[in-house]
This record gives C-alpha cells, structure tokens and sequence, in this order.
C-alpha cells in the first residue's frame, strides 16, 4: 500500500471512530454560550494556533458567535512572552478580557497541555483561570487529551490509528470537527457563499410560522399563547414528516416569527432562542428569523409587514412568486401576501379577525397544507 493510500485510510477510520455525542454536546454548549450572549475564546497553539484563526472566523461569520483567538494579535502575545514569560500568555489575556461564566473556551490542540512535561503550559495555567471564573471549556484534541479532556465539559479526542502520524491527523480533523459544528442546524445562522450559490437554481422556500404551525400554542380565551420556556415547548405532531416532504420537494424551510413578549420585558431573548436552538436539532429548517419588536416600535419586520420575508429573500436569492407561507393567523397571511407569496391558513379556531386578502387555501393541519403544497408544485428532485 502506497504512502497516501495508507494515510488516507488511516483518516477513514478517524471518522469511523470520532465520538458523535462528544461533538452534538460540544454544539450545545456553543449554543447556549451565544443564546446567554457568552464569547468564545478560541486558544491553540502552532497548528492550533493557525486552526483557532480559521475557527474564529467560521464561529462568527456563520454561527454569529462573538469569538476571538489571543494568537491572532501578535503584538501582545510576544509582549507578554517577553515580559512575563510564555507559560502564563492566555491566561493573562484571559483575565484581561474579563473572561465570565457565560464564555466559553475552546481548546484546538494535540497534546491537550501537560505541566508536568512541560508541553504547552500556557494551555493549562488558561484553563485552570477558566475553571476558576466558572467558564465553559470545549476542545478537540489528539493523544490522551491531557488537562484538556480531564476538565472539559465536552472533548473530541482524534482517535490515534497510528504513532507516527498523531500531529497531522489531529490538525487536520480539528478542521473537519469545528466545519461540522458550525455547519449544524443548531448552530449555523449565514449561508455560506458556493451553498448560497447553489440555493439560486432552487429559488423557492416555504415560510413557516411558530406558534401554532410548528409549535403548539396554548389557546386562552380564543387567542393563542407561545410557550414560556423550553419546558413548555412541544412540536407539532407529524411536523418533522411534514417538513421534510417540503424539502424533498426542493423548498428552503424559513420560520419567520414575532416575539413581541420580549420587547414587552415578559419573555427573555436568551430562552427564545434555547427554543429556537431545540428546533434547529429537531426539525428540518434552514433558518429562523425572528422579530422581537412590538407594534409601537413600527419597525418593519413584525408580521403583517413582510419584512422578514424580505429579509430572506436577500439571503437565499428566493423567487417569492413560487414560495409559500403557512401561518395560522392574519398577520401571518397579510406579510405572505405583502411579500407576494402563496398563502395557507391553518384555521385554529382563535377568537381574531380574518386576514383582509383570503389564503389561497386553508386547512386544519400542517400535513393538509404540505399536501396541498405539493400538488401546486412540481416536485425537484
């Protein structure tokens, strides 16, 4: 077997042998981090050095978490080795950021730090200041995992298939672990650029309400109420089989919601998007995007104004003309209306006004709907 055939299969049995509920828990946790407006702090050094850059980027730019990598600021990294010594770099740059409880601390590292032989030092003196503030730590390392596995709260360790390639497997499936996670339905908020250019020859989507379409809402006095917490919520029965009968069909599935309990100081935006989070793993959605304002605010996002339709519209290059919107009140028919797309009330039997432009069609269930959906539009395959 030829050097690149054995290198290769050596990488096939990593992925054979990486720990699945490892990284979905190291996704949650990066969730959570962003949903309690938490930073993540990135640290590597040499090859993890270069890959906390790279991450950071991907953190920000794609999942819309406020990261950072010390590294990348050369200037005072080398101040502070020359001044204060290499092993207490991060930590100090740690506690100059006022690093807290609700940050977390990604480790990308080989060896995972180890004082007693020395190697990287500054990892450990970082993490035990992190496990003093109370932050959060994440990493995926190689070998053993050293001080990093023994107090992370989530870890990957790279299997090790061979000896005397622990280093450049470990880089290298450091890359494909951190592209997963920001890649995940729970984590990832922007399309990324050759996917957004693939979703042009789509150009379709079907825009789902929250409350009520997807989520069951709770109905007092004939008008509806959206859960109060994670504990409250409960998806919609046969909604997963549903949406992903939309997808087979080539549709991009967008939920577009109003939130104005939050502007009204009755509901946090930190457990909305817990909920929101929870719906990203459980169904199959593109994206959420959400309004938080109130009518007073007269923004142009809050639902019957077709804002966040719109907004979706720009990100996803979507043909409104051949989308959809599910909704289950009038608000919800009028923004798909103003935004020129089909319409389909779910009726509910809430005590509200009927929307001023008739849906196209409307139904008991979002299985009705779906089906409906279909025979008005020819399937992609």
């Amino acid at each position: 077997m030829s050097f690149t055939s054995q290198f290769l299969t050596e990488a096939r049995q990593i992925i054979d042998k990486l720990n699945v509920d490892d990284i979905e828990k190291m996704v949650g946790i990066l969730s959570e981090t962003r949903a309690t407006g938490g930073r993540v702090i990135v640290l590597g050094v040499g090859g993890g050095a270069a890959n906390a850059s790279h991450a950071v980027n991907d953190l920000r730019k794609i999942a819309g978490i406020e990261a950072y990598a010390p590294t990348d600021n050369v200037s005072e990294l080398t101040a502070r080795t020359n001044d204060e010594g290499w092993g207490g770099v991060f930590s100090a740059w740690l506690r100059t950021s006022r690093l807290c409880r609700r940050d977390t601390v990604f480790v990308l590292s080989v060896g995972g730090g180890s004082l007693e032989k020395n190697v990287s030092p500054n990892l450990v003196l970082a993490l035990q200041y992190a496990k003093s503030v109370r932050a959060k730590i994440i990493g995926i390392v190689g070998r053993d995992g050293g001080y990093t596995a023994k107090v992370a709260e989530a870890c990957v360790r790279v299997p090790v298939v061979n000896c005397n390639h622990i280093t450049p497997h470990s880089e290298s499936f450091q890359a494909l672990v951190w592209h997963l996670m920001v890649s995940h339905p729970a984590l990832k908020e922007s399309e990324t650029k050759w996917e957004a250019t693939a979703a042009v020859q789509e150009g379709k989507a079907v825009f789902l309400d929250r409350d009520g379409v997807i989520v069951e809402a709770t109905v007092r006095d004939g008008k509806p109420y959206p859960p109060r917490s994670l504990n409250e919520m409960t998806v919609v029965g046969g909604a997963r089989e549903a949406l992903l009968d939309l997808k087979n069909m080539g549709f991009r599935l967008i939920v577009v919601s109003n939130q104005p309990d939050v502007a009204r100081g009755t509901q946090q935006r930190s457990e909305v998007e817990r909920m929101h989070a929870v719906l990203r793993e459980k169904l199959p959605i593109d994206d959420i995007l959400v309004c938080y304002h109130d009518d007073r605010d007269d923004c142009s996002c809050r639902k019957p104004r077709p804002g966040l339709l719109l907004q979706a519209r720009s990100r996803y290059t979507l043909d409104l003309k051949s989308s959809f919107l599910i909704g289950d009140r009038w608000r919800d028919i009028e923004a798909g209306h103003a935004a020129g797309c089909s319409t389909v009330l779910l009726e509910r039997g809430y005590a509200e006004r009927a929307p001023a432009h008739p849906p196209n069609a409307q139904f008991m269930s979002l299985g009705d709907a779906v089906a409906w959906i279909s025979n008005q539009s020819e399937p992609r395959r």
